[in-house]
């Protein structure tokens, strides 16, 4: 492992820098001789600092994506630990970049074989599959830039959808086919099928408008400082905060008469990763308003692109991304968290340690509760972990063209006679597997929104479907081996398989017949592979009360009330790749301080 050299500096953009010469000279030709005595001396020490010269970027030899697989060794440790971050997901290596990228030394340690959490991929028999991430918006471009601090290196994300915008189609029960496009070229369309809900629809459309600023009201919240939030909260208007405390269901069953009209605008509902009765309205309205509004699309060259654009800006500052580390617990002495502990029994020293495991794992398994205890962080929070999701992975032996499939999703959920889909809904959670009862799903086509793999595997075209599923569903199998499961479970998952398969082949009945290859994944997979808290596909659940209580917020904030611990990720912030990676820098600036945030903008 040849890696020499100092940690590493910020790419110089020359362009810039003559931009910023360009822009002094002109200041100082305003101001005068007395302004320009003052203002150079003060230019030129901001851009000394911006630019850290003094620093030389270690150099790699090894392409990116093989970074993702650095298997665990002490001697690959580095010395003079500032920070150890656990969980290398998006927030966990968006919040190493940035602290590495401000001098820190950072080690990060991953569990799994891989780096990337929800957006690494995984090979099943020739064909490839996401374990998380199945699209995203464009605005992960922007918090890339901000992370690394370039524009060089960060993963294109692609705009999925057929030639007239449509990226999404939506299938109610046995009503038309509504087909979501970017730009919300689909709002005529929706009025247009719904005339006599037209106040209804205006309603839907101001409230959801003003709950898409709620998320932005939410995320700069947690710039702040703790004492801080609360005043903030106290200023955010009453009306946004009555809304962010409605379900989906409470707020679209009060202004819409037409359940089939409520079933729409609730349809995507499986990309909150929580129940249309159960979760915040805020999330219902931003996955149908800000898909369209923002542009679905997927990154070039698959989701694990993602992660092999982070580390190596990690790594080139002096830090390392290791994975097959399994972190046990925390340790702590002198009542600061001073690093970690292996499986293994090693222990491993540093000034701070951030977790991206979410809530429950950190202090259900990695604080000892005589210090959680200490510092009034409850075990079990009273917001209940998400649902988990089965995951249907499908390898199909011919081409997209003979299959008449296209780069778009599919979502599926099945209604009453009235086209309400809550019911059928309810019937389904309460037992998923009785006669007659179809799943809501969720179907799409990883090797027609990579484009490079596709094309290097002509013939072959990999499917994936989603069906939320609960923990409880499984638990009984829970304490069994991964991988060595009893034979009930192996039945359990074939049930499900045929559910799945048998809407599949309902949108897609060519590829009947063309199916070779068929792997069933559980939320005990989702707990397994990503240590996930009982399966949770998004962490806690997306409930209400999550975001607007603050018995709730205050323990969810990155600086805890343990020195030295730090939190990111989805349970923080809000679920979804992008915001995890907005989870990652938004510690990273808690930790780093205004000043450090500053350098990092100006960066």
């Amino acid at each position: 492992d040849a890696r020499g050299g100092r940690p590493g500096a910020p790419m110089i953009r020359y362009d810039r820098v003559a931009a910023s010469l360009l822009l002094l000279v002109a200041l100082c030709y305003a101001v005068g001789p007395l302004g320009t005595a003052l203002i150079v001396p003060v230019a030129t020490a901001y851009a000394l600092w911006v630019s850290d010269f003094w620093r030389q970027p270690v150099k790699l030899n090894r392409p990116a994506r093989s970074l993702l697989y650095d298997r665990y060794a002490s001697s690959k440790v580095p010395k003079d630990l500032d920070t150890i971050v656990i969980g290398a997901g998006m927030s966990g290596l968006s919040c190493a970049a940035v602290l590495a990228r401000l001098g820190r030394k950072v080690l990060v340690l991953e569990q799994h074989d891989r780096a990337g959490g929800g957006t690494h991929t995984f090979d099943l028999d020739g064909y490839r599959f996401d374990s998380g991430l199945h699209y995203t918006v464009p605005w992960s471009t922007p918090i890339f830039q901000l992370t690394m601090g370039t524009n060089e290196g960060i993963p294109t994300m692609d705009l999925m959808g057929e030639p007239d915008g449509t990226f999404d189609k939506l299938y109610n029960g046995s009503d038309p086919i509504f087909k979501l496009k970017h730009g919300e070229a689909h709002k005529e369309d929706l009025y247009e099928r719904f005339p006599d809900q037209r106040r209804g629809l205006d309603e839907y459309y101001r409230v959801s408008n003003m709950l898409l600023n709620a998320v932005k009201v939410f995320m700069a919240s947690k710039l702040l400082p703790k004492w801080l939030q609360q005043i903030y909260w106290t200023l955010v208007p009453e009306t946004m905060i009555a809304y962010m405390s409605m379900t989906a269901k409470d707020f679209l069953n009060k202004v819409i008469t037409d359940p089939r009209l409520v079933s729409t605008l609730s349809g995507l509902w499986l990309d909150t990763g929580a129940r249309p009765d159960k979760a915040t309205f805020m999330l219902t309205a931003a996955v149908f308003r800000g898909l369209p509004l923002e542009g679905g699309c997927y990154p070039a060259g698959g989701s694990e692109s993602m992660a092999a654009a982070l580390v190596p800006v990690i790594e080139r500052c002096g830090g390392r991304v290791l994975v097959r580390a399994d972190v046990q617990e925390l340790v702590f002495e002198g009542g600061r968290c001073r690093g970690v502990k292996l499986a293994g029994g090693e222990v491993i020293r540093a000034k701070n340690v951030v977790s991206s495991t979410g809530y429950h794992n950190t202090f259900q398994n990695l604080v000892p509760n005589d210090v959680s205890a200490a510092h009034k962080y409850p075990l079990e929070l009273g917001v209940r972990d998400s649902p988990g999701f089965i995951m249907v992975n499908v390898g199909i032996n011919a081409t997209a063209e003979e299959l008449d499939v296209t780069n778009t999703n599919v979502w599926y959920n099945p209604t009453d006679e009235r086209g309400d889909l809550f019911p059928q809904l309810e019937s389904y959670f309460e037992n998923p597997l009785a006669d007659g009862q179809e799943p809501p799903c969720f179907i799409t086509f990883p090797s027609m929104k990579d484009k490079a793999w596709g094309e290097k595997n002509p013939g072959k075209v990999s499917c994936q479907m989603l069906l939320m599923g609960t923990y409880d569903w499984f638990e009984q199998h829970a304490q069994e081996h991964s991988g060595q499961r009893a034979e009930a479970y192996q039945q359990l998952k074939q049930r499900f398989q045929e559910r799945a398969l048998a809407q599949l082949y309902r949108f897609y009945p060519k590829i009947r017949g063309h199916v070779e290859l068929v792997d069933v994944s559980t939320p005990l997979s989702i707990e397994h592979y990503l240590r996930a808290s009982r399966g949770g596909a998004v962490g806690l659940d997306q409930s209400p009360e999550r975001f607007t209580k603050w018995e709730y917020q205050q323990h969810l904030d990155p600086v805890t009330r343990i020195p030295g611990l730090y939190l990111t990720g989805q349970d923080t912030l809000i679920c979804g790749v992008t915001l995890c990676q907005l989870a990652g820098v938004i510690t990273a600036f808690r930790m780093g301080g205004a000043l450090a945030s500053l350098k990092i903008f100006s960066q």
